[in-house]
């Protein structure tokens, strides 16, 4: 099924599952989704501003140049996802356990991919990341917190002030340029000798 400049409604959404549709320029705005699964979904120039995702699964989904800014990703699951090109300012990728608004456990993303993917200040917690590409993304004053980035690749991504500190990290790919961003926000300077 193809959807064309489509706006949604909570009841068109409501539990409904999706296998292999195509969202071309929808809206999303705002919506309270529960307990929708889109498998082998495309959404290209979509819009989920300001929508909230309860019980909601995406595997084998592609997202180029939606916007998904400030969504909180908590009761949300992502399997073999690829946001290339995705404009994600402001999310948090985590996983609450269920009944819960603060107690946290793992999200695995490592079969995603967020490659040039606008990722300015978005919020990792704990997730696995390993493997990740990252390559090109705008990850500006991103932090990722408690997360496992062991071989993900950072190459040609903006880096400038994100915060890995607690991060377990190990083989994980950065370029001369990100290397740099990343001594800079530690309060480095590089010498000219």
């Amino acid at each position: 099924m193809i959807y064309r400049n489509k706006t949604f409604t909570i009841s068109e959404l409501k539990e409904h599952d999706y296998d292999e549709c195509e969202f071309n320029s929808c809206l999303f705005i705002d919506l309270s989704l529960h307990f929708i699964s889109f498998t082998k979904c495309k959404f290209n120039q979509c819009d989920f501003s300001g929508a909230i995702f309860d019980g909601i699964n995406f595997t084998n989904c592609t997202f180029p140049e939606s916007k998904m800014s400030y969504l909180d990703f908590s009761y949300t699951t992502f399997k073999n996802c690829d946001f290339g090109y995705a404009v994600m300012q402001g999310c948090v990728f985590q996983r609450l356990k269920s009944g819960s608004k603060f107690e946290k456990q793992k999200m695995d993303l490592s079969s995603c991919s967020f490659r040039k993917c606008n990722l300015k200040q978005t919020v990792f917690v704990l997730c696995n990341l390993k493997n990740v590409q990252f390559k090109k993304s705008n990850l500006e004053k991103a932090i990722f917190e408690n997360c496992r980035l062991e071989q993900a690749c950072f190459t040609e991504a903006n880096i400038e002030g994100a915060g890995f500190e607690t991060s377990k990290i190990g083989k994980t790919i950065i370029d001369f340029n990100g290397f740099i961003q990343y001594g800079k926000s530690k309060g480095f300077i590089l010498s000219e000798i």
